[in-house]
């Protein structure tokens, strides 16, 4: 961990779906190492403030800070207010997501756009914001939090998935083009985890608790990845032997992912 602490010493860090699930424990781990400032990021100023109040660490400094990331001119007015007091950001952590459950059938165009806008775009608005700053200091580390979805198609979050996958291509591509620079980009890719993100009335299903993440198992994968550099993270990490699987095995792998899916509607 020493090398950690040296790796996060004055750092600013700038954290999106901060005020709860996923957002908050990597809030609250990241508050134990020696940074400079802790962004916090969210729709909802009271639960960020809560989220703020819950940070042990008083040598931090932490802001809270009221956004919507689906919109490009309030993520555009944000970093501009971040990048005018401090010029420059460390690491940006986009974990800012929502999904619902249901079939494309049965799915408005709105709530694909709504998921679409939050997932994929608000992950675009945030790096184009602070992109800049990190290519003129060859400096800086970009940790998309994705999910193991961004690699499977699943029965009934296709508009989640989608967001995903682009999630995944976007975050490839760009880690492509800085290759030959000094910036990192990370994908972490958790299984379903314990949050709010299941409390939406479409998840009227019981997910076998089994196959479900605590938020501070993907947060300490997020450590992880700030300490390694990976591109890409699976938690568990045996979750990424399933990508192989589906590459050679691929009828196979889907008749899987069906079946399980559908015994859940049932």
């Amino acid at each position: 961990m020493d090398a950690l602490h040296s790796l996060l010493k004055n750092k600013i860090f700038v954290v999106t779906g901060a005020s709860s699930g996923i957002g908050k424990c990597i809030t609250n781990d990241l508050s134990q190492y020696p940074i400079k400032s802790l962004i916090l990021v969210a729709r909802d100023q009271y639960r960020l403030d809560k989220c703020s109040e819950e940070v042990k660490r008083k040598d931090v400094e932490v802001i809270t800070m009221s956004c919507d990331v689906s919109n490009k001119e309030d993520v555009k007015h944000l970093g501009d207010k971040i990048l005018k007091r401090f010029g420059y950001i460390d690491c940006l952590i986009n974990n800012a997501g929502i999904g619902i459950f249901n079939s494309v059938e049965k799915t408005s165009i709105e709530e694909i756009e709504k998921i679409t806008y939050t997932n994929y775009f608000g992950m675009i608005y945030f790096t184009k914001v602070f992109l800049d700053c990190m290519i003129k200091r060859n400096s800086g580390h970009i940790i998309n939090v994705a999910s193991l979805a961004a690699s499977f198609g699943i029965p009934g979050m296709a508009a989640y998935c989608g967001s995903k996958f682009a999630m995944l291509g976007f975050s490839e591509s760009l880690n492509q083009e800085l290759k030959k620079t000094s910036i990192k980009v990370s994908v972490v890719n958790p299984i379903g985890v314990k949050t709010n993100f299941f409390n939406n009335e479409s998840f009227n299903y019981k997910i076998p608790m089994k196959y479900v993440l605590k938020p501070e198992q993907v947060s300490k994968a997020i450590l992880k990845s700030l300490m390694s550099g990976s591109f890409q993270v699976y938690v568990p990490a045996i979750a990424g032997l399933a990508l192989p699987f589906k590459f050679f095995f691929p009828s196979i792998v889907n008749f899987i992912i069906e079946r399980q899916f559908r015994k859940l509607q049932n």
